[in-house]
């Protein structure tokens, strides 16, 4: 949600004395808590803000592209059941609608997957969209313009919550006399362990010979999910990782089994792929000598806490308040991101798996003969 609109809605209700709030104490407790718990608190301290927009900016110069005011209705949705608030839609690098999720706005309103983009609140920038959505108000109007078949489209989509499924898809893959387990792995609320655990039983019973894990597309979620995942794969014993706030050590995440899953393991990565997907892909290579497979991910080695600003919105603040670190004090990943082993570039990312597979000699196929 944009920050004009945060606003609004908060003088709104101080307006008509729904409770006793006001935006001078949002304000304070804001900086409050950036004072007391922001990771990157010696980077903002001598500057000034006068309002919630300039302190976005500031932090957006400084190279914060997280932290961010949202809902607490919002993040409660997409943490416990996987909801999310926007259209319901996913593109690719030029435009191209590749994904519509089932009972989204996106897919109530007639986006299909292959149309093309043309603009998104006016705005033709491709790397702005996000940002576009997120300032429009649950309920209110996308303006979405496209061209499908050769005809130019203009689209008025409603904002609205739909299902993003933690486990997209999972299937068998037969190459000659060998079997991968195909997992698509979406995001890591708390769905996502069931749905991983499931499938994992299903690749063991079908004694799969590799492990892919497509991460593509997989901005994170908690930790606590992707730390539960991983220990269905790694083994070993002492520490795995942990998480390291200004003033210290904020969590110890110890290794939970002594043996993990024994096969080679695949993993595909993004320039979307981030956060606890990027420490996840990390922990697998550094512990189970994966190897990772398409583009330089995002870059988000570090993560971020709630805090509640406001009884009246149930407005709360997404902030950044740790770095994610192996045991060596090394963050799992510089803002560079995640350098694959090997690059996609367009081609298929079955056969690059193999390829891949084959070149970095992991002993599943016979070199040059995925």
């Amino acid at each position: 949600m944009g920050t004009y609109l945060l606003l609004i809605l908060l003088l709104f209700r101080v307006a008509t004395g729904a409770e006793s709030c006001s935006r001078e104490e949002l304000f304070s407790r804001l900086n409050a808590l950036l004072e007391k718990h922001y990771l990157w608190w010696d980077r903002i301290k001598d500057a000034s803000w006068k309002d919630e927009k300039e302190l976005m900016e500031q932090l957006r110069k400084i190279g914060d592209r997280w932290t961010s005011i949202t809902r607490q209705e919002e993040d409660r949705l997409w943490y416990l059941s996987s909801r999310m608030v926007g259209l319901g839609i996913r593109w690719d690098n030029n435009g191209y609608v590749t994904k519509v999720f089932p009972g989204s706005p996106a897919e109530k309103h007639g986006i299909r997957e292959g149309d093309l983009i043309v603009s998104i609140q006016d705005i033709t920038d491709k790397n702005l969209w996000r940002k576009a959505i997120r300032e429009v108000e649950r309920g209110q109007p996308i303006r979405v313009e496209l061209i499908r078949d050769g005809l130019f489209l203009s689209l008025q989509v409603e904002k609205g919550d739909f299902v993003v499924s933690p486990i997209e898809e999972v299937r068998i893959i037969r190459q000659g006399d060998k079997e991968l387990g195909y997992i698509k792995l979406t995001n890591f609320t708390q769905p996502a362990l069931q749905g991983f655990r499931e499938a994992m039983e299903n690749f063991k019973t079908r004694g799969v010979d590799v492990l892919l894990i497509d991460l593509r597309d997989n901005g994170g979620g908690l930790i606590s999910v992707a730390k539960g995942i991983v220990d269905m794969l790694v083994g070993g014993e002492g520490i795995m990782f942990y998480l390291e706030g200004r003033k210290g050590n904020m969590g110890v995440y110890q290794f939970k089994n002594p043996e993990g899953f024994k096969k080679p393991v695949v993993v595909l990565v993004n320039r979307q792929t981030a956060s606890a997907a990027e420490l996840m892909a990390v922990l697998l290579r550094r512990y189970s000598k994966a190897i990772i497979v398409g583009e330089n991910t995002v870059g988000k080695y570090v993560g971020s806490n709630l805090f509640t600003l406001d009884t009246c919105l149930g407005l709360v603040l997404r902030l950044i308040t740790f770095e994610m670190k192996l045991p060596t004090g090394e963050a799992i990943t510089s803002e560079r991101g995640i350098t694959p082993d090997c690059r996609l570039e367009n081609k298929d990312p079955i056969q690059v798996s193999l390829e891949c597979l084959s070149n970095h000699s992991v002993g599943v196929f016979p070199a040059g003969q995925p």
